[in-house]
């Protein structure tokens, strides 16, 4: 009587079942994590540098909103800018500038930006305030009311 081999099934169908679910999984954990752009207010489709240099030349209050996307920072004062900003959206322009798109390195250069986040309010006659690090909301709405006051 001839010797049957018996052939073990393949395990590749559950090794490929398994690598997509994680794949899955860790795609819908990036994608959640990521946080929610601030919206800038002055001219959307141009460069960051370009939106504050118009702003300062129509002698506008600024908010120049300087963060990434991916320090925990930064996501904290993303999240406070879009808490408080809005009250103030008809007053003062809010330029949002993610200091990890090489298209913002000679705006980077230019205002000598050191620590994130940093915001920098500009008053009606350019001259400027800077602020390192997370404000407390209360803080920044102050700060947002002075600058639209012409304080």
């Amino acid at each position: 009587m001839p010797k049957r081999r018996h052939r073990k099934p393949s395990r590749w169908p559950q090794i490929l079942a398994i690598g997509g679910i994680a794949l899955f999984v860790v795609a819908v954990l990036v994608l959640k994590g990521k946080p929610q752009e601030v919206v800038p207010t002055a001219g959307a489709g141009d460069l960051p540098s370009a939106q504050l240099e118009s702003a300062l030349a129509e002698h506008q209050p600024t908010l120049a909103f300087f963060h990434s996307n991916n320090c925990q920072q930064c996501i904290e004062m993303i999240g406070i800018v879009e808490q408080v900003y809005p009250e103030f959206s008809d007053i003062i322009v809010l330029v949002d500038i993610n200091v990890y798109d090489a298209r913002n390195e000679p705006l980077l250069q230019q205002v000598g930006l050191q620590y994130i986040p940093t915001l920098i309010f500009y008053d009606r006659g350019g001259q400027s305030q800077v602020s390192v690090g997370v404000i407390e909301a209360e803080l920044l709405r102050q700060t947002l009311a002075a600058l639209a006051e012409g304080d």
